[in-house]
């Protein structure tokens, strides 16, 4: 199998074909990153201005709408191929309904609390997610993103203090 060089580096031969399938790998997950990033980033500012005209539990069924919406959007490309393992279907629909209170919960904080320190503190929801995923999936965790766990709980005080 062939593969076309990607740049001049490549083209010298200095990336080898297993190289390169790992740069592949990590593009695709690091560019649905990025725009996970920008997505929740704008999911986070914009429930301030929702809030700022109406009450948050009229903002959630707003917002649940624009889940509906892009819901349909993803039932109307998968087709038939939509999986029906009950180990998968009980934990997504819980994601649902956790989301949907931690989603109603960040709109009650956002109409007395700033849009910086609400979405701040609530963007630690990964060190939860950790703990869990050390616990039950027996997955390992690493110093330095210990470090980086530490260092943004140290954040969340500083921003709530200033």
């Amino acid at each position: 199998m062939s593969i076309t060089p990607c740049c001049r580096y490549c083209a010298k031969g200095n990336i080898t074909e297993t190289t390169k399938e790992s740069i592949a790998i990590m593009a695709n997950w690091f560019v649905n990153s990025l725009v996970a990033l920008v997505c929740f980033g704008l999911w986070a500012f914009l429930p301030k201005i929702a809030v700022r005209y109406i009450n948050p539990k009229s903002a959630l069924i707003y917002e649940v709408l624009g889940v509906f919406i892009a819901g349909c959007f993803v039932f109307l490309t998968l087709g038939k191929n939509i999986e029906n393992d009950m180990r998968g279907i009980v934990p997504a629909i819980l994601t649902g309904i956790l989301g949907t209170l931690g989603f109603l919960c960040f709109l009650y904080a956002l109409t007395t609390g700033s849009v910086s320190v609400v979405a701040t503190m609530t963007a630690l929801y990964p060190a939860v997610t950790i703990l869990l995923a050390v616990i039950f999936l027996k997955e390992s965790i690493m110093p330095r993103q210990l470090v980086g766990m530490a260092l943004a709980i140290i954040s969340v005080i500083l921003l709530v203090r200033g």
